[in-house]
């Protein structure tokens, strides 16, 4: 997963940032645990795929057949990245050097080259995707404005209260002693991700679930020390 990050620069907001999409493909290709998929975007995906045809009928179903989990952190925190195949480990969705589900992609690539991450002030640090040399040419684009254009109120409130959730959540695994660990990561699975109604909105369902999550974690935690 290291090398998801290696290749990220820190830019301010309004830096100019010579970029176009030549449409070659490349930047979906070569990303073997590079794209994640973040709750919102499966629900989104999984939706999508489903209405076009699609035996998918709960987020699991999306995610067993196209992502992978991949740990983020020793406590047990994981998170979904999509699949590769291919020798160049191309994402699963490019065919014919397009994106299947381009309509609901993921937020990584719509924001692509830049990366957003929200700070305790509720401001958002922004970086930039340098691996792919050839795109930085062309036209001036502003990172902020980059953004907001692909980036929806959803977006916002989902990314404010995953992250706001992330730190408290792991500091609560840490504390789960490993005979229950694999009970609390169940737990886990299921708050962020198999717990969602397709047919229902998606924020209200999340921040239920993630309060649920909190109130098992901190009940298993508590009666570990008990």
């Amino acid at each position: 997963m290291s090398d998801l990050y290696k290749n990220l620069k820190q830019v301010t907001p309004w830096e100019e940032i010579h970029f176009k999409c030549t449409n070659c493909g490349e930047c979906c290709r070569h990303v073997k645990q590079q794209v994640p998929v973040e709750a919102l975007d499966a629900y989104r995906i999984a939706r999508y795929l489903r209405n076009h045809g699609e035996d998918i009928q709960y987020m699991d179903d999306f995610l067993e057949k196209y992502a992978e989990p991949v740990l983020l952190d020793e406590c047990g925190y994981f998170v979904y990245f999509l699949k590769t195949r291919g020798d160049d480990d191309a994402c699963i969705f490019l065919e014919d050097n397009r994106c299947r589900i381009h309509a609901v992609n993921p937020r990584a690539c719509r924001t692509y080259p830049f990366v957003i991450e929200p700070d305790e002030k509720g401001n958002f640090t922004h970086w930039i995707s340098c691996e792919r040399e050839h795109h930085f040419v062309g036209p001036i684009v502003h990172p902020k404005l980059w953004i907001k254009k692909r980036f929806t109120a959803g977006d916002k409130t989902f990314l404010y209260m995953d992250f706001s959730k992330a730190k408290e959540i792991a500091m609560l695994l840490r504390k789960i002693p490993e005979d229950r660990l694999v009970s609390a990561l169940l737990h886990f699975q299921f708050a962020k991700y198999g717990g969602i109604d397709l047919d229902k909105p998606f924020i209200p369902q999340y921040e239920k679930n993630m309060q649920q999550l909190i109130k098992n974690l901190t009940r298993m935690s508590n009666e570990s020390m008990g």
